[in-house]
């Protein structure tokens, strides 16, 4: 695990979470006790000054456009950002930041995943990058797109195809790094009235979420090993091909005495065709379907988070470190997390939709296979009965010796297609949205105690 910050840094505890809101022009609106304390700014003081107040120069512009092209165009954003506070110390924070009514709510958690560490290096090469552009004579526009180019040439070098694609792993990864520790420092189920329902129902939301998580964790695993079963077992494929030639061929040897055997050898190159086209789509299906499956982890991890910053918000309250008009911000945050699961909705319809393409392709591949061993096996039995080894010889070699190997990854592949057909993702939209409304209203009651 990466170190949260820098020696000399400010050091940030795991559990702690940072919020604030600004409009669309990044003006300060509303912050919690811990942005206050970390940044050295009274939330007074803070209200009303643009976000970049805290900005820190080692930062690259060309992060700052992405996460503002992407917030323009409706979507959220997360990023590792080094921010800089009022005595001048620097601290780290992953910030996730997303759209809501008139401006963008930010909740910001201490780095604690190895994307951390990558993204100081990307961000190195992304300055190198805006250097030479100021160097070049481009103006603030110029210089900031050459770094947001150059920081996604850096990723693309360490395997990702996008910033959304490193974003999509880096949130999940690090609120898995952190594991439980906020939602077990929140709770406080003594309490009774509107603030013990604000926690009371963010647990239930956690609950609904984990359960979802945790499938999505299983569909990653049974991914990895569809995809090495399907390498496998297309490389066995194409072998046993060039034994349907062999066949073919040995039949061709004894075919005036044995037409039979020639009549099979042709027939079953055609179940051999189809496994291999079906097999030769399911590698780029599967690769969909990660990709999914990754995106809606990603949702619902951003869901997670902004659920957990409610229940922060409500602890504040009840150990008196923050008065309890500051639960006006948890409307956003349910806002926020609403929007997201209509964005999750979306998601999920497109992983079961890739769930039933794999599972369709996975299966097409093994009734080709066992229309081929059937095939394969009359040839055989045929072999024998006319006693025409010893005609063909050395050709059933190859033929068995790949038949051999061939069977357990067919099963398998087989196996893992039923496990795809059976395993639709569901979530209960209704009672989560439900349970977001009601936290909104027990937090409003909250407000006028």
């Amino acid at each position: 695990m990466v170190s949260p910050v820098d020696a000399g840094d400010l050091i940030l505890g795991p559990t702690e979470l940072f919020f604030s809101t600004t409009d669309r022009r990044g003006v300060i609106g509303l912050g919690n006790s811990v942005f206050a304390r970390v940044s050295g700014y009274a939330l007074d003081e803070l209200a009303g000054r643009p976000h970049n107040v805290v900005r820190h120069p080692d930062m690259p512009a060309g992060m700052f456009r992405l996460m503002w092209e992407r917030l323009a165009d409706g979507r959220p954003v997360g990023a590792f950002v080094r921010n800089r506070a009022k005595d001048g110390t620097a601290y780290w924070v992953f910030a996730m930041m997303s759209p809501v009514r008139d401006g963008y709510v930010s909740v910001r958690l201490a780095p604690c995943s190895p994307y951390f560490g990558l993204a100081e290096q990307v961000y190195a090469q992304a300055r190198t990058a805006e250097q030479a552009a100021r160097g070049s004579g481009n103006d603030r526009r110029g210089i900031a797109a050459s770094g947001m180019a150059g920081l996604e040439e850096a990723l693309c070098r360490h395997g990702f195809r996008s910033y959304d694609e490193f974003m999509h792993e880096a949130l999940p990864a690090e609120i898995a790094a952190r594991g439980n520790l906020v939602s077990a420092t929140s709770p406080r189920p003594d309490l009774s009235g509107p603030i013990g329902s604000v926690l009371a129902g963010t647990a239930l939301v956690d609950a609904r979420l984990a359960e979802v998580v945790g499938r999505l964790g299983e569909y990653r695993e049974l991914c990895g090993r569809l995809m090495t079963a399907a390498t496998r077992v297309a490389d066995i494929t194409r072998r046993i091909d060039r034994s349907v030639v062999a066949a073919r061929d040995a039949s061709e040897r004894v075919a005036a005495e044995h037409p039979v055997l020639l009549n099979i050898a042709r027939v079953m190159g055609e179940p051999m065709s189809e496994a291999v086209a079906a097999l030769h789509t399911l590698g780029p299906e599967l690769d969909r379907l990660r990709t999914a499956v990754t995106e809606l982890r990603f949702r619902i991890s951003l869901a997670a988070l902004y659920n957990s910053m409610v229940a922060a918000f409500a602890a504040e309250v009840v150990d008196g470190a923050a008065p309890a008009r500051t639960l006006k911000a948890v409307p956003l945050l349910c806002d926020a997390t609403a929007i997201g699961l209509c964005d999750m909705a979306d998601q999920m319809r497109e992983v079961n939709a890739q769930l039933s393409i794999v599972a369709h392709q996975t299966e097409r591949a093994s009734a080709a296979l066992d229309r081929f061993r059937r095939f394969l096996g009359q040839w055989r039995l045929r072999v024998l009965r006319h006693k025409a080894g010893p005609a063909i010889g050395a050709k059933l070699d190859p033929i068995d010796a790949e038949i051999a190997v061939s069977w357990e990854w067919m099963e398998l592949l087989h196996g893992l297609g039923r496990e795809f057909r059976s395993g639709a993702v569901v979530f209960d939209f209704v009672t989560v949205e439900a349970q977001l409304a009601a936290i909104t209203l027990a937090a409003a009651e909250c407000d006028t105690d």
